[in-house]
């Protein structure tokens, strides 16, 4: 057998097996977007804070969010965006680097939700 049929097939190998290994990563189900081209509703849970809905009902906890005003007629920001509950919103995320049971939702079972940081927020229509 010559010598560079040898390594031609060890390489080749090689490669194979690089795009075998690739195909069974298994995918989030949140997938995070740095971009802005996810749709959102924003939310309040009680107890909990502001929330992202999906439009696939897939549910986004936003990390950087501010609240400022009275108790009894707060106002939100999330990333310095002001933000109305039942606005809807169009937002870019990154999954956030947060320890478990560091936010009001995890502490409250919503463990299942994805944490994430904003990172770049537009408002397409006014809440309630």
């Amino acid at each position: 057998m010559n010598i560079s049929y040898i390594y031609r097939s060890f390489w080749g190998l090689l490669v194979l097996m690089f795009f075998l290994v690739g195909c069974t990563q298994q995918e989030d189900a949140v997938v995070p977007q740095e971009t802005c081209d996810t749709v959102a509703t924003v939310q309040l849970v009680p107890g909990c804070g502001l929330q992202l809905q999906l439009e696939n009902n897939q549910v986004l906890v936003p990390v950087n969010v501010t609240t400022t005003g009275p108790a009894n007629a707060p106002a939100y920001k999330i990333n310095g965006f002001p933000v109305q509950v039942g606005q809807r919103i169009i937002v870019g995320y990154k999954t956030a680097k947060v320890e478990m049971g560091a936010t009001p939702c995890n502490i409250a079972g919503y463990y299942h939700n994805k944490l994430v940081a904003i990172t770049c927020i537009v408002g397409i229509e006014q809440g309630t």
